[in-house]
């Protein structure tokens, strides 16, 4: 696979996949501990120590592992999200509703924002020591999971308790850990762009690791 870099983009880590370059290089499942190894070296200790290498550097991409028992699912109607977070998930609606095959049957734009409320499981060089952090979960995975349950449960009420019981009780038991990223158009911002869970601690693999 190879990749273009955009020039008006100064993000170091921003890139274009060329899709015709795609090629299938392995057949077959691959393993838990695999995936994980895949990542884990873009893992992060905090927030604090991303937007200082945002300052020097330039760093748009990483990897935070929240402190699990910090972890708050937060559910709000959309139009109550601050302004940069509701331009940032318009932006995202229109890249999502612009991949549709059939554009005569339009998405339906959320009604809900969905956010996290966390510390980082080393709150050293990071304000969340003291104040937690709060982000909304830009990543459409969200807002797909919620039509689901509205299409399975049909009422509001079924599908938020649903929304709930996935993203507070059941994922981050799962070594839940966020993508962090930056826009183009806010490069100094770090939001959360996709969610990472899996049963195997990349924590424990890495000391398996030194130990081998």
């Amino acid at each position: 696979m190879t990749t273009t870099k955009a020039p008006s983009d100064t993000r170091p880590e921003s890139r274009r996949v060329d899709e015709g370059s795609i090629r299938l290089i392995q057949h077959g499942g691959i393993s838990e501990e695999a995936k994980v190894k895949l990542w884990r070296p873009f893992i992060a200790p905090s927030i604090g120590l991303l937007i200082e290498e945002n300052k020097t550097a330039g760093r748009s991409l990483g990897i935070i592992r929240p402190q699990p028992e910090s972890i708050k699912f937060i559910v709000k109607e959309a139009k109550e999200s601050n302004a940069e977070d509701q331009a940032v998930a318009d932006l995202i609606f229109h890249e999502q509703a612009s991949l549709l095959e059939d554009p005569l049957k339009p998405i339906e734009k959320p009604k809900h924002s969905f956010s996290y409320q966390f510390t980082c499981a080393d709150p050293t060089r990071c304000t969340c020591a003291k104040n937690p952090h709060t982000h909304q979960i830009h990543d459409w995975e969200v807002q797909g999971a919620y039509f689901y349950y509205k299409r399975k449960y049909k009422t509001e009420e079924v599908t938020l308790a649903k929304m709930i019981q996935a993203y507070q009780e059941n994922i981050p038991t799962r070594n839940l850990h966020f993508v962090m990223g930056t826009m183009a158009s806010h490069p100094k911002t770090f939001i959360i762009i996709g969610t990472l869970r899996t049963g195997v601690d990349p924590d424990e693999l890495s000391r398996q690791g030194e130990l081998l």
